[in-house]
């Protein structure tokens, strides 16, 4: 049996610094193996990804042109061949009004 790990992990991204000097910053907040095993053409494999365990911030894009927070979930596929097959999501935090 080869082994054909497909990998999922969440990163926030956020730019620091300021014109020229604006780069961004990835940090991951978790990063598991959700199959160990190849998956056969055509298979679905659900997924649930609790993140109630970890401290996030809801999205923020381009506060005052000086502050933002993404998040990404990113899948990474390694094939028998060991090639490897990315895909990247971002996914939107948002909380509900406590008021």
């Amino acid at each position: 049996q080869l082994a054909c790990p497909l990998d999922l992990g969440c990163h926030s991204v956020f730019p620091t610094g300021s014109g020229a000097n604006l780069y961004n910053e990835s940090e991951t907040v978790t990063k598991f193996e959700i199959m160990d095993g190849a998956p056969i053409k055509g298979e679905s494999v659900p997924v649930r990804l609790f993140l109630g365990a970890y401290k996030l911030s809801p999205t923020f894009k381009n506060i005052n042109n000086k502050f933002s927070v993404r998040y990404y979930l990113n899948l990474v596929l390694v094939d028998e061949e060991d090639r490897r097959y990315f895909k990247q999501q971002e996914i939107v935090m948002w909380r509900k009004d406590l008021a």
